[in-house]
């Protein structure tokens, strides 16, 4: 998914993408993938689209805001209950696959670039100057961490029920193993801005970031080396179907895909 309201598909591993039709126009920024059939995505503007069908239709669904929506998740286990975080403090629930939504208090105005829940009650959503929100309740309620960093926060993701990683700029990555009550800040060896974190399981993770950077690790996160893409552009999403196939996508329509587990990447657009 990207700028006016591209949404692309492939079906032989990202060789070869279609463009599917989409009926919005505005920059399409959060992509949630329940299975093969059902998909939510999230954009500019407050726009929710829907689709049942592997995105041979999508429809838009009325999401209450107009703020920028960078990110969707929902409930591993509850694939009816989910989330989305923008501009502003913005996040909106779902209990219904994504076909309404309702409107929860963040208590900031810090953007929020990503969101991910390890069940339908434990959630942890990341932004701007550090911001770091947890909920226990399936964001009834959201409480501000205590402040680790000033530098965006752009990325999270559980790798249990309350393990939990995030990645920002500056190289900053951050864990926690008690749903936020205490954090520690691990060293990449590297200044890069990061844009996204993916664990295959609690032991397998990846984050990209700015320049083609990519970090792995086999630890579940204490040690993070860095990977050559062999590319410049900004990485802005990963994916990984195993501990050896993965994709990243980014600027300029790049899409990348590793076969190894992240040493050696393949361009494929």
């Amino acid at each position: 998914i990207g700028s006016n309201g591209v949404v692309l598909t492939t079906s032989n591993g990202g060789y070869e993408w279609d463009e599917q039709r989409s009926p919005a126009n505005t920059t399409l920024y959060g992509l949630y993938v329940k299975d093969r059939s059902r998909l939510v995505i999230t954009g500019a503007r407050g726009v929710v689209m829907t689709s049942n069908n592997g995105g041979d239709k999508w429809v838009l669904r009325p999401s209450g805001i107009r703020d920028h929506l960078f990110a969707v998740t929902f409930a591993p286990k509850n694939l009816l209950v989910g989330w989305a975080v923008g501009t502003f403090g913005s996040i909106i629930a779902t209990t219904d696959g994504g076909k309404t939504w309702k409107t929860q208090e963040s208590q900031t105005s810090s953007h929020l670039f990503s969101v991910s829940f390890s069940d339908t009650k434990n959630g942890i959503a990341v932004g701007t100057h550090g911001t770091v929100l947890v909920t226990s309740n399936g964001g009834a309620e959201w409480k501000q961490t205590k402040k680790l960093t000033d530098f965006p926060l752009t990325g999270v993701t559980f790798t249990s029920e309350k393990k939990a990683t995030v990645v920002g700029y500056r190289g900053t990555i951050m864990q926690t193993e008690d749903m936020g009550k205490t954090w520690t800040t691990k060293d990449p060896l590297v200044t890069t801005d990061l844009y996204s974190v993916f664990f295959v399981d609690d032991l397998h993770g990846w984050a990209a970031g700015e320049g083609g950077v990519v970090l792995t690790t086999g630890d579940g996160g204490n040690i993070w080396l860095p990977v050559n893409v062999r590319t410049g552009p900004r990485l802005a999403t990963l994916f990984f179907s195993d501990e050896s196939l993965g994709w990243a996508a980014g600027a300029d329509g790049l899409v990348v895909r590793t076969d190894d587990g992240g040493l050696s990447w393949q361009r494929l657009t």
